[in-house]
């Protein structure tokens, strides 16, 4: 008998450990580099949160006690981690490629078989939130751009494990919805395709979520030329640039993931030539998710805002010196900030989401999808 109660007594004791050791106070998973899930809210823009459920599954699962621990176990257990691996959170794909599959951030899975793809209902939602923002934008005289970051998937499909199936994606929907608006977009996924033959080395890291910097620089182009566009009478710096290009074995928001301590991936670095960040903008503040605020040393350029997501992070020392102002907002944007933006008073705003995230440009999916 007292084997028996002692039995259910420690069962007990491991099943409740994770509640007494639930994680409120750490908001960023240090291990797999990436913002835990926030807390969920009844209401969200006085309305009912219509996501909460799914919220609160993400909450829980985030910050539960021992979580880090448990998944390094789990991946250590050869009777998982085929499932773990590949069906999860991440998964190894070809010649030393990883994939970001995490079903909870977008469902790289789904988007890559194009099983994602909008009905009616969601197009015509997406295009009048989109059209709201814009005609918003016009009525205080703010420029926009709207820009994608593709899926490493969408550019090097041919790494992937499966093969992908052919047809429209979920993006190309949502850049038809720009194009017809008539809204500057940029979604550079054709054009990083048709620059990988320019290069012995990858525009993606191979063990990492995001595009290198030679990949940004590219998008960087694009991007610049479309705010020439919006403002012909300036004339914006061209900051001369080196590039370096180098191998590491242990780089990659992937690896930790899977729990694998090396697997070589190119670094690209770009290095001014000549000149220092500080020849063109300083920072106001630089605290990486919490926020980042450049002042440029050219106050006749644009005043900028940005909303935006980790694939911006490459991107913001190239744009930073085309304005004298820039605030980087880690978030989507949506009517809670248009009184911080009508004080603020930027010349454009740029709209930038990772693909897998790229419904969350629309305030209606933020809150109603």
């Amino acid at each position: 008998m007292k084997i028996k109660i002692t039995f259910i007594i420690s069962i007990l004791i491991v099943l409740f450990l994770p509640v007494f050791f639930f994680n409120v106070k750490t908001d960023v998973s240090n291990t797999e580099k990436r913002k835990l899930a926030p807390k969920p809210h009844l209401l969200k823009d006085g309305h009912f949160n219509e996501r909460l459920f799914g919220e609160c599954d993400n909450y829980l699962q985030d910050h539960m006690g021992f979580r880090e621990a448990l998944i390094s176990f789990d991946s250590k257990n050869p009777l998982k981690i085929k499932v773990s691996t590949n069906f999860d959170r991440a998964l190894k794909g070809k010649d030393g490629w990883f994939f970001f599959t995490d079903p909870t951030y977008g469902n790289n899975l789904l988007d890559f078989y194009k099983r994602n793809l909008l009905n009616d209902k969601q197009i015509n939602d997406f295009s009048h939130s989109i059209k709201e923002i814009t005609t918003w934008c016009d009525q205080n005289n703010i420029k926009y751009v709207f820009l994608i970051g593709p899926n490493k998937h969408s550019v090097y499909p041919e790494f992937y494990p499966f093969d992908r199936p052919k047809g429209m994606t979920r993006t190309d929907q949502l850049t038809e919805i720009f194009h017809h608006l008539d809204v500057p977009y940029i979604y550079p996924r054709d054009y990083l395709i048709s620059k990988k033959p320019d290069y012995n080395f990858p525009l993606y890291y191979q063990t990492d979520t995001h595009w290198n910097l030679e990949g940004a620089h590219l998008t960087y182009n694009l991007l610049k030329d479309e705010i020439v566009s919006l403002f012909p009478q300036t004339k914006f710096p061209n900051p001369p640039y080196k590039r370096v290009v180098s191998e590491s074995n242990n780089f990659g928001d992937l690896l930790p993931i899977l729990n694998l301590k090396e697997s070589k991936c190119t670094i690209v670095d770009y290095n001014l030539e000549g000149k220092q960040k500080s020849d063109y903008y300083t920072y106001l503040k630089n605290e990486d998710q919490s926020g980042v605020h450049t002042k440029g040393n050219n106050q006749d350029l644009p005043r900028a805002i940005v909303f935006r997501d980790s694939f911006f992070v490459a991107l913001e020392p190239f744009v930073s010196p085309l304005f004298s102002e820039v605030d980087y907002i880690w978030k989507p944007f949506n009517d809670s900030y248009k009184n911080y933006i009508l004080e603020y008073k930027p010349d454009i705003i740029i709209f930038e989401s990772v693909e897998r995230d790229s419904l969350y440009l629309s305030p209606a999916f933020q809150y109603n999808h």
